[in-house]
């Protein structure tokens, strides 16, 4: 309605109305800049994983279900280990047995107390030189044999703590502490290297609250500084940054910042809408 006056007046008047337009638009600009921004975000996990495993079989156990708690280190699912379970009892046999070890050290020692004895006996005039070559040929052997029982018995210690690492291989484990979000395979699945996933885990006693800011308002921010967020319920809650991107977003010209929530009590779900005043 003021643009249709301006162009009845004259030039005169008409340069003060649009000068007058501009300054109020002006004023309002001016006004918005001492009012605080509102940027709104979201919350997720401070972490989430897929558990999986690179072990093909059949899923024999399943100890959770989706919701339940878990802590670090915990088993939450076994797969068939049969398999695993009896070469482990197999390799732990051999590495226990230790008879060829002790027959080379039996042959050995003997070894050593005949070429002593042909030694004594040649400084006497009463052994020849060949039965003293012949007995350090026999002790050479002798010691080849039990260095070979030694490896043997090394290469067996480690084929056993193999067969461990391949039964324990069949259980998966939490890897920190939190909630079960999503069992993707049930007892009596197979798991196969195309779809190896188990469950998803997600930590919720901490949160990331993600904002986009303007990339002029960049630097009221500094990693480890605290913020007030209000949740959609009008509460406010405390955040520290954790996070500030090096990237500059070029079609909105924002940065992505993130923001610790401490959530021990679990009053802030993920997924939910944060309000950030800047």
């Amino acid at each position: 309605m003021q643009v249709k006056i301006c162009r009845q007046l004259d030039q005169f008047t008409k340069t003060i109305c649009v000068s007058g337009l501009a300054l109020v638009i002006a004023g309002l600009i001016i006004d918005s800049s001492s009012v605080n921004a509102q940027v709104i975000g979201f919350t997720e996990p401070f972490k989430k994983i897929e558990l999986s495993s690179d072990e093909a079989g059949a899923i024999a156990t399943l100890h959770i279900e989706e919701g339940d708690a878990v802590a670090a280190g915990d088993t939450l699912a076994q797969l068939d280990s049969r398999v695993q379970t009896l070469q482990l009892e197999i390799a732990t046999k051999l590495a226990s047995t230790k008879s060829h070890l002790i027959g080379a050290k039996k042959t050995l020692e003997k070894r050593r107390a005949i070429l002593k004895r042909l030694t004594e006996l040649n400084a006497k005039g009463h052994a020849s030189a060949s039965e003293i070559i012949r007995a350090e040929m026999e002790l050479s052997i002798a010691e080849a044999k039990w260095l070979g029982a030694q490896e043997d018995l090394a290469v067996r210690e480690l084929e056993k703590k193999r067969a461990e690492v391949q039964l324990a291989r069949r259980s998966i484990t939490a890897p920190f502490s939190g909630v079960v979000s999503k069992i993707h395979r049930r007892q009596g699945e197979f798991l196969s290297p195309i779809h190896p996933e188990v469950v998803t885990i997600i930590q919720v006693d901490q949160l990331i609250a993600k904002f986009n800011i303007p990339s002029s308002q960049i630097s009221m921010f500094s990693v480890g500084s605290t913020f007030q967020l209000a949740l959609a319920n009008g509460e406010s809650i405390p955040a520290t940054v954790k996070q500030i991107s090096v990237i500059t977003d070029a079609e909105s010209g924002t940065v992505e910042v993130k923001l610790v929530i401490d959530n021990v009590n679990q009053k802030v779900r993920s997924g939910e809408s944060v309000t950030l005043n800047i």
